[in-house]
């Protein structure tokens, strides 16, 4: 089976990221995540992103570019995740679908032991993205300054 999901990576304008934690009774129970899902048939991976943004955190967005794909095989299936940054969005997110919480974090507090497999490249992504080729649209000082702490 091979499953094509778009992934939001929601980046606010404090630097931080929006991660989810998955409900115990699906794959990957208790494991954070970003929010995202599955495309529909026919559904391009811009109308997920939006759609599913709005249906598990309820914000809408309203700026992205595409950061690139990831495919990963699991024992008993395939994913291809294609990755977005969103920088600009309204709303104040709430978990909609039975996620047992949710919360901003800094690029630094990011520990992909506590994501699913895939997510180990999305994180690694997020961090070429951010940290070494940068943005128009965020300011990487912070991030950069946090990073170079001696406490990390």
């Amino acid at each position: 089976m091979n499953l094509t999901v778009a992934v939001a990576i929601i980046i606010d304008n404090q630097q931080r990221l929006l991660i989810t934690q998955r409900p115990l009774h699906v794959s990957h129970g208790g494991c954070w995540e970003f929010p995202g899902g599955k495309l529909e048939e026919n559904e391009t991976s811009e109308l997920a992103l939006i759609r599913e943004v709005k249906e598990e955190v309820d914000l809408e967005v309203h700026q992205y570019q595409l950061l690139g794909e990831v495919n990963h095989q699991y024992s008993d299936k395939s994913v291809t995740l294609i990755v977005f940054l969103v920088t600009h969005f309204s709303g104040e997110p709430s978990c909609m679908e039975g996620q047992l919480a949710m919360k901003w974090i800094s690029l630094q507090e990011l520990d992909p032991k506590d994501f699913p497999e895939a997510n180990q490249y999305v994180i690694a992504m997020i961090y070429r993205h951010l940290i070494i080729e940068g943005t128009d649209d965020v300011n990487c000082l912070p991030l950069l300054s946090a990073l170079q702490s001696p406490n990390h």
